[in-house]
């Protein structure tokens, strides 16, 4: 393997001629390289490889890399991979399809763009000359286009992800993959560097490894068939996706078709055809099934009506691919470069003069490989709850967290903080996790907050609140994982944002206003709408009228608790002193300024309320005791308050949990999941508000209550130096399960009315509550203990 001196000197390449302002907004670019290879290497043959902004690597026509993972101005990453699985006597070769998005015009908003395009192969083996260089053919596949903002459909929102195709096939490109291939009329790659001769100037690509494993694709197939129109059977599609048998469509006709997944998934799609020249395929991916607006497109948003999910009397709406049969080659295949997020599919095919055989239809689903270690059984609701949960993580796990895979892609502070936390609850695996606190730490503005929106191709609008969250990020990876080096590491940042905060205190000891080129967002709430202006649609009206929301001080309030834990934890007690010496400041002024008789105001001296206001107030611990226990009731109980949304409602369930009442709120607090659950959801939807994504991170807070809660397992102390094990039998009658900790998993057990039995794989020192407490227990490997049912 090559020492990693060779990041330093990368050999960059690209296509010569191309400009990056005709790039709108992105294109794709073919690379290849012939050579030859003996059977007789049976060794390892490691090649390095990244692009900007990402590529799919092949060899003989084989994938073998798919990257680069998710990369920062900062670290650009690259993956390295063994090619020898893949080489054959004689003639080989090597080639990349590469995805360019430009660096001037928005493309798609997860992925980032350097300056300058490249695509870099490198290998150090000594009888493989193919590292990239001026030999290496290469050229623009025109005939696939990423299909531009400006014919995107509105009423899906915003054009966060921009990857669809349109693509008419070219003939001349068929087998292009393979070493027989004629590229002479390709052109030769040119060296791409911003290197000045006699200048200091570093490369604009600072490489370093991949930091998480690669994403597997595994293959699958589409479960069923909804409705159809046209000549072909219902009965003859099923046999096509269950056992590939081939569908034709007739000359002159048009067909349509749903496919569906029992599931909601992300997976690279697969289409074969053969003959059908000048057929036009429409390919539609959809979440759901949902109420007909009269109209296929719209300038804009339109209300949208979602019920029951999987109600095919309703409409699919979603984003589309467009592929056109070439009338110069027999066989088909048509793959699009990025991964889709679908349940239905619909398929719109209308043919010419020519009959368009259709004899494979192929799925790979693609998640981030989390090993998920925490089993259990809690009865069928939560057990049906808790895969859902699952399934709505891992469609938002990738190469990034992300707040929803079908409209964004996108990993803010505040999805992430949450997403994060589920993860340690159910694997020993941090990797992703780690990633991620490096690349918000990464992103610090000269201002001291973190972006909260990371990594993304090009400026968005900052949202204050979400730096606050990422505090609480950092302080769940020390309860968790008690990683001194990790804390230590980003405290700084911790302490800028803290910073940011204290400098808009007014003269009422309140957080004021943001600066005016920024999004505060608190929740999507429907009381707090502001059509046609989301910039305010996000905050308390009073944030408005008195230049202060109420919640914006407490959860400084809660975020600066959290703080001091890591300063104490790292041995910096006399910030995390100061840090509390601020906290009781702000309850003193929001107790002054925001209180009610019996609620806490949205703003001072405004008379509006919501749930979001309260919790923080308890949470913040601006109130206590048993004014926080009948607060909590009134938050809870009174409809009228502004109500909070799935994402928010994990910290309604904290603000149960601190005001002891958790048992008595459980199944009410439950309650949308249920709704979910009636509507037939397969992951969990964003919010009630919008009915726009059915897959969100933020709303699986489900596998907090089950892990902590249901079953009580949590660190006491940081790394789980002290485990605080609490199962909640008022709430589950009978339950078991093994859960994970970083000390070794434990296991749990109880019937109705029986004894709760506790057994773990390491040694752990424990607290438990149940029946007989134990407040200075040993868990000892193989030595269950037994608590009475009292």
């Amino acid at each position: 393997m090559a020492s990693t001196d060779w990041t330093r000197s990368a050999p960059w390449i690209w296509l010569p001629r191309y400009l990056e302002e005709d790039n709108r907004p992105g294109r794709l670019f073919l690379f290849r390289k012939t050579f030859q290879w003996s059977q007789s290497h049976t060794q390892p043959v490691p090649v390095h490889v990244s692009a900007d902004s990402r590529y799919r690597l092949f060899v003989n026509g084989y994938r073998v890399s798919f990257g680069p993972c998710k990369s920062y101005p900062g670290k650009w990453y690259y993956e390295t991979v063994d090619i020898q699985p893949y080489l054959v006597e004689g003639d080989n070769v090597v080639s990349a399809r590469v995805l360019r998005y430009s660096s001037i015009h928005p493309g798609s908003l997860s992925i980032v763009s350097m300056p300058l395009p490249g695509f870099m192969l490198f290998t150090s083996h000594p009888d493989l000359v193919i590292s990239t260089d001026t030999t290496w053919r290469c050229v623009e596949q025109q005939s696939a286009q990423i299909i531009p903002q400006t014919e995107w459909n509105y009423i899906l929102g915003p054009p966060l992800l921009t990857n669809n195709e349109r693509v008419t096939e070219d003939a001349t490109l068929t087998g292009w993959q393979t070493s027989g291939f004629d590229d002479s009329a390709w052109e030769y790659a040119v060296p791409q560097s911003n290197a000045v001769k006699m200048l200091p100037v570093d490369s604009l690509w600072k490489l370093s490894p991949r930091p998480i494993p690669a994403l597997p694709e595994t293959a699958g197939r589409f479960d069923g068939i909804v409705k159809t129109i046209g000549p072909v059977t219902a009965d003859q599609w099923r046999t096509l996706i269950r056992e590939d048998q081939a569908v034709i469509i007739p000359e002159d006709e048009r067909v349509v078709v749903d496919l569906s997944v029992d599931a909601l998934m992300t997976a690279f799609i697969s289409f074969s055809f053969s003959g059908g020249a000048g057929a036009k395929i429409t390919i539609l991916y959809s979440e759901c099934y949902e109420k007909d607006l009269g109209v296929d497109t719209a300038p804009f948003p339109m209300p949208r009506t979602k019920s029951n999910r999987s109600d095919p009397t309703g409409r699919l709406y979603g984003s589309q691919d467009f592929y056109t049969v070439s009338a110069g080659q027999q066989s088909h295949f048509f793959e699009p470069f990025w991964f889709r997020c679908f349940r239905y599919v619909q398929l719109k095919i209308s043919t010419g003069t020519e009959p368009l055989t259709l004899p494979a239809i192929s799925l790979r689903e693609t998640y981030y490989p989390l090993e998920i270690t925490t089993k259990l059984e809690a009865g069928a609701e939560l057990n049906q709850i808790w895969d859902i949960s699952l399934r709505t993580l891992r469609n938002c796990r990738h190469e990034t967290y992300e707040d929803c895979p079908f409209y964004e892609q996108n990993q803010f502070a505040s999805d992430s903080r949450l997403q994060l936390l589920f993860t340690y609850q159910l694997s020993p695996d941090d990797r992703l996790a780690r990633k991620t606190l490096e690349e918000f730490h990464a992103s610090r503005t000269p201002d001291g907050l973190i972006v909260a929106q990371y990594p993304t191709g090009h400026p968005t609008k900052q949202i204050p609140q979400f730096s606050l969250f990422w505090i609480l990020m950092v302080h769940d990876h020390m309860m968790y994982f008690a990683d001194r080096s990790i804390v230590r590491k980003y405290l700084s940042t911790v302490d800028s944002i803290i910073q940011h905060f204290e400098e808009r205190l007014d003269d009422r000891g309140l957080i004021g206003q943001f600066d005016p080129d920024t999004w505060p967002f608190v929740d999507w709430v429907k009381e707090w709408f502001v059509p046609g202006q989301i910039s305010k649609s996000c905050m308390p009206p009073a944030y408005h009228t008195s230049r202060a929301a109420t919640v914006n001080s407490l959860l400084y309030a809660y975020a600066l608790m959290h703080a001091a834990d890591l300063c104490d934890f790292v041995g910096r007690k006399s910030t995390a002193g100061e840090y509390r010496v601020r906290v009781q400041t702000i309850q003193s002024a929001v107790n002054e300024h925001c209180a009610s008789d019996s609620l806490y105001l949205d703003g001072p001296g405004v008379e509006q309320y919501s749930q979001h206001t309260q919790i923080f107030a308890i949470l913040s611990e601006t109130v206590k005791g048993e004014a926080a226990t009948q607060l909590m009731r009134r938050t809870v109980e009174d409809p009228s308050l502004a109500q909070c949304s799935y994402a928010m409602k994990f910290y309604v369930f904290r603000a149960a949990e601190k005001a002891g009442l958790y048992g008595e709120l459980f199944h009410q607090l439950l309650n949308p999941w249920r709704t979910m659950i009636a509507n037939n959801l397969t992951t969990w939807a964003e919010d009630e508000v919008n009915a726009r994504s059915d897959c969100h991170g933020w709303s699986a807070s489900p596998v907090n209550e089950i892990v902590t809660q249901i079953f009580g397992v949590k660190p006491a102390e940081p790394g789980f130096a002290r485990v605080r094990i609490e199962p909640r039998r008022e709430v589950v009658e009978a339950a078991e399960g093994v859960l994970y900790t970083p000390r070794g998993d434990v296991r749990i057990q109880w019937t109705p009315g029986g004894e709760v039995t506790v057994e773990s794989t390491g040694e752990i020192a424990a607290e438990v509550v149940a029946g007989g407490s134990c407040s200075d227990c040993v868990l000892l490997p193989g030595q269950p203990v037994v608590f009475d049912s009292a």
